[in-house]
């Protein structure tokens, strides 16, 4: 999955959610360390290491 284009998707309103869960974290993070756009989105995080990323309101 290319995160890039997911967080930015998400910032802009196209998808309501990122799902990311502890074997795909590497590569997300990646991605988020790099998105100027932090402050426009939050994690839940729920059981098991598993964050669903949404647009902060």
């Amino acid at each position: 999955m290319d995160y890039t284009q997911a967080l930015n998707d998400l910032r802009d309103g196209k998808i309501d959610e990122i799902e990311v869960t502890p074997a795909v974290f590497p590569e997300f993070q990646k991605a988020w360390a790099n998105f100027a756009y932090q402050n426009t989105i939050r994690g839940i995080a729920h059981a098991h290491g598993k964050v669903t990323y949404v647009r902060s309101n």
